[in-house]
């Protein structure tokens, strides 16, 4: 009787242990998501969730955006109960918390694991304080391995989580391969030799999945952002493909601190030491599920995966390179499921001790984010410096009724995008030379621009709209001496000689310079057109 009261009580201590858990989780994410400044890629879904009529039109209108419905389904269902900017990051955390609540209440995880997944710089603020559409992916990632641990791996259900996940983002639909890959080598490396029925409910969910999957690419391509994929030309396609295969952990190096990265970026023998020490961490990392072959092949079938996405389509930021966080998380839960002994669990000492090398390895790849997190809570709390300076430009447009009605336009022209959570004046878009909130970056844009042009697009405004004029510039003009053409944006160029720098400011006024912004480039000058 001693022993049951005492399985009871730790089992109530340590369910209070992880209500408690959760609930710092909650606040600190919550601080994050409602003190962080939106900025422009949040800000862009909304106003292209917001299109349209109706929601059909809206699709319609986002189609070849680059990301495929669910998320802009989401937002425009939630505006339209809310009728505010705000369900931004409503959405947002509603979804982050649901995964946390997955993940320290329901998988099964080594509790080291767990703690730092949930406090890991991806888990409280890159899928949570940030609004995007990468959190929804780690919630229906838990939910499929939830599914899975509970014993319902059937071919509906899992098909319609793999189609789910395929219509998140792009890159998702390399983690949707990566769980059939675990699921096929399941089946094939399992004895006894599963029945019938396991191989159909497994070619149900493929099917389900493939219909995502094509689901996703209509909706994304052909894509009019045309200028945002990685330029090939004159690049040997096969020598690239074998690159992103050999030296994959290369694409991953911002699971670094950016106290690291920094130091990578100065110092070119600290680069070396540190890129090869992710790579260490990294595939040292897949040594940690070698008890069960299938969930390794699986994982590192992803990291290639993504690496060749990285390499050949778009680059990979830490949004898209967490994504392999997640699914190694999801992955060593599936691991530890002692409800369905799957293939090629290894018993020997010897395995067992590189299982341990590799959760080490793992361990300390979430502590570099846990790291990565305190950085941005010191950013948020103590520091103060924002993601983006849109809120406090918004402050100042609202405390000048002058500009009530003003036009604003922006050098480089998505500095406008994250604006409309803030202000309702209108924005024009120079380089194609249109109103809107919404840049296209398209080739059929002007891809030059000079600061003369620039002050001839404000003065034709002002002269047909009979409005004030705003001007925001990145580059700090006092600073710049002799003539410059400078990269904006992915191909973009804005050339600047000292005597446009002398007729720019002699047509206008600077009313505000901003301060320095963390982790983004939304900081400027702000002009008014005389």
């Amino acid at each position: 009787m001693a022993s049951i009261v005492s399985v009871v009580d730790e089992s109530r201590f340590g369910q209070l242990g992880k209500a408690l858990t959760f609930l710092v989780w909650l606040a600190l994410a919550s601080a994050l998501c409602w003190s962080e400044t939106v900025w422009r890629d949040e800000v862009r879904a909304l106003s292209l969730a917001l299109q349209g009529d109706h929601f059909a039109d809206m699709l319609r209108q986002m189609h070849g955006e680059g990301h495929p419905a669910i998320w802009y389904i989401l937002l425009r269902a939630a505006y339209v109960v809310v009728g505010s900017p705000v369900v931004l990051k409503v959405v947002a955390l509603t979804i982050a918390a649901a995964a946390a609540y997955l993940l320290v209440f329901r998988l099964k995880l080594p509790l080291s694991i767990m703690l730092l997944s949930l406090f890991g710089s991806f888990s409280v603020f890159e899928y949570a304080a940030m609004s995007r559409n990468y959190g929804i992916s780690m919630l229906i990632i838990f939910l499929i391995v939830l599914a899975w641990q509970k014993g319902a791996r059937k071919g509906l259900l899992s098909g319609l989580l793999f189609a789910l996940l395929a219509n998140t983002n792009v890159h998702s639909v390399v983690l949707v391969g990566g769980f059939l890959t675990y699921w096929f080598f399941d089946l094939v490396l399992a004895r006894p030799r599963p029945s019938s029925r396991a191989y159909r409910d497994f070619a149900i969910a493929g099917a389900s999945a493939a219909v995502g999957v094509v689901l996703c690419f209509l909706t994304v391509y052909p894509t009019f952002n045309d200028t945002g994929q990685n330029d090939l030309s004159g690049e040997n396609f096969a020598l690239l493909a074998l690159r992103a295969l050999a030296l994959a952990s290369s694409h991953f190096l911002s699971f670094y601190p950016d106290g690291i990265l920094g130091l990578m970026v100065a110092d070119p023998l600290a680069f070396r030491i540190f890129a090869a020490l992710m790579s260490v961490l990294i595939y040292g990392s897949l040594l940690g599920l070698a008890n069960r072959r299938p969930t390794m092949i699986a994982a590192a079938l992803v990291l290639l995966g993504l690496s060749l996405l990285f390499t050949l389509v778009y680059p990979g930021g830490y949004r898209h390179q967490a994504l392999w966080l997640v699914f190694m998380i999801a992955m060593t839960a599936l691991t530890t499921d002692i409800q369905h002994d799957g293939a090629g669990v290894a018993g020997a000492t010897a395995a067992s001790r590189i299982v341990k090398v590799g959760r080490l390895c793992f361990m300390i790849l979430l502590a570099l984010q846990v790291v990565s997190a305190v950085e941005k809570v010191n950013r948020t709390f103590v520091a103060e410096i924002p993601f983006s300076r849109s809120k406090d430009f918004g402050a100042f447009i609202q405390s000048r009724p002058d500009l009530k009605d003003a036009i604003i336009m922006a050098d480089p022209d998505y500095l406008v995008e994250a604006l409309p959570y803030y202000v309702s004046n209108r924005t024009y878009l120079l380089r194609e030379e249109r109103f809107g909130a919404i840049v296209r970056y398209t080739r059929s844009a002007r891809l030059s621009l000079s600061l003369a042009d620039i002050l001839q697009s404000a003065r034709g405004l002002q002269q047909s709209e009979k409005v004030p004029v705003v001007i925001l510039l990145s580059q700090r003009l006092d600073q710049i001496t002799a003539p410059v053409s400078l990269r904006e944006s992915y191909v973009w160029r804005l050339s600047l000689t000292p005597e446009d720098i002398s007729a720019f400011q002699s047509a206008t006024e600077l009313v505000k310079r901003f301060g320095p912004a963390a982790g983004s480039d939304e900081t400027y000058d702000a002009y008014i057109l005389k």
